[in-house]
């Protein structure tokens, strides 16, 4: 059986991913999900809780990542969907000597990214290189704006 993991820093983005996790149910794929926890989420096999800080400087990243890399090789996922900023960043890099090893697949959905144009110089300074490095670690990255997505085809 194929298994998927999808996974954001808050519960409430299952709703967006709600029809992909139906698609992938209705062709016998195993959809787990990966969140704080702080709500229950529809259409998924599993739910599990590691809370995400929003903020990149947050010490409680470093034991999510922890814990994210153990879910992600004790169940042996085909795909990782990662959605938010710090659920991308995380999920890439827990992802990462698993996806060098050829046993998953990395999906990274940018709901916008926080360099733009018109953003502050210090939003590129600290997001752009980061998304840059983390790109490396990355199958699939898809946006939802033009601008995005012509920054993810150039540049990344």
């Amino acid at each position: 059986m194929n298994k998927i993991l999808f996974l954001s820093n808050t519960a409430n983005f299952s709703k967006f991913n709600r029809p992909y996790m139906r698609w992938f149910r209705e062709r016998g794929w195993r959809v787990d999900y990966c969140s704080a926890g702080e709500e229950r989420v529809e259409d998924c096999d599993n739910q599990y809780a590691i809370p995400i800080a929003r903020s990149p400087f947050s010490l409680r990243n470093v034991r999510a990542y922890r814990q994210l890399k153990r879910l992600l090789i004790e169940n042996q996922y085909d795909i990782l969907h990662c959605h938010t900023p710090m659920g991308g960043v995380i999920g890439r890099l827990a992802a990462r000597r698993l996806r060098a090893q050829g046993k998953i697949r990395v999906i990274y959905t940018a709901h916008g990214f926080h360099f733009y144009k018109g953003a502050p110089l210090v939003n590129w300074l600290l997001y752009y290189p980061m998304e840059r490095w983390l790109a490396r670690f990355t199958d699939v990255i898809v946006t939802i704006n033009e601008e995005d997505y012509e920054r993810a085809r150039k540049s990344f």
